[in-house]
């Protein structure tokens, strides 16, 4: 028997949301995450 394909429910976020909490003044990128090893190539 075949399955029918169904699309994915995608959701729409504000650029509010997005962010390191409310506001726009710390972006994600410049959070450090402890378990993560961050190796820069020079």
């Amino acid at each position: 028997m075949k399955k029918n394909w169904k699309s994915p429910i995608l959701e729409v976020l504000d650029l509010k949301e997005t962010l390191a909490g409310p506001g726009l003044t710390i972006p994600d990128a410049v959070q450090t995450d402890p378990d993560e090893h961050v190796h820069h190539e020079s």
